[in-house]
């Protein structure tokens, strides 16, 4: 069974996520599947990281239950 990774975007600001995100999916993680990406309810930052997956063609959900993750 493979492990949850997190990454906790809580506390960056909004012009260094892009440089959290390439680190943490292409220099840190090795598996991609199962990835939860904490953003709190900042919707810039939502805004910020839903792009980014989007530019990598990154497929994601964002859980009704709650729009933090």
């Amino acid at each position: 069974m493979k492990t949850q990774r997190t990454l906790d975007l809580h506390g960056v600001k909004h012009e260094d996520v892009e440089k959290e995100l390439v680190d943490f999916f292409f220099w840190y993680s090795q598996e991609f599947r199962n990835t939860k990406i904490i953003t709190g309810n900042s919707s810039t930052m939502q805004k910020i990281v839903t792009e980014w997956l989007d530019g990598y063609d990154f497929k994601y959900y964002i859980p009704s239950n709650n729009l933090g993750i």
